[in-house]
């Protein structure tokens, strides 16, 4: 890593006020502890970028999933199991809704 370049910045009293409080904390430079703070925001970033990427993979994984044992449920012999698994699908979800207060 090369030379960190210089970058200023202007901050309400009450801020840079934090700023030094908390830099005073952790025994920083205020110029460090602003550094740190940039470069966690922007790697924090790339960490929601990728869990986004890894919500819609299981959403799609889900969705075949769901599809595929409709369709197992659909062609059954038992005609009435498909309706009873989606009565118990629905139970379960106003269990849910229950236990969360909703």
């Amino acid at each position: 890593m090369g030379r960190s370049i210089s970058v200023q910045t202007y901050l309400p009293p009450h801020v840079a006020d934090w700023v030094g409080d908390e830099a005073g904390r952790v025994n920083l430079s205020r110029s460090l502890w602003i550094g740190k703070m940039i470069l966690d925001l922007y790697q924090g970033q790339e960490m929601r970028d990728e869990a986004r990427k890894n919500a819609e993979h299981i959403r799609r994984q889900l969705t075949f999933i769901t599809c595929a044992l409709d369709g197992l449920l659909a062609s059954h012999p038992d005609p009435a199991l498909r309706e009873r698994v989606h009565e118990a699908y629905a139970r379960k979800v106003e269990q849910a809704k229950m236990e969360r207060g909703q």
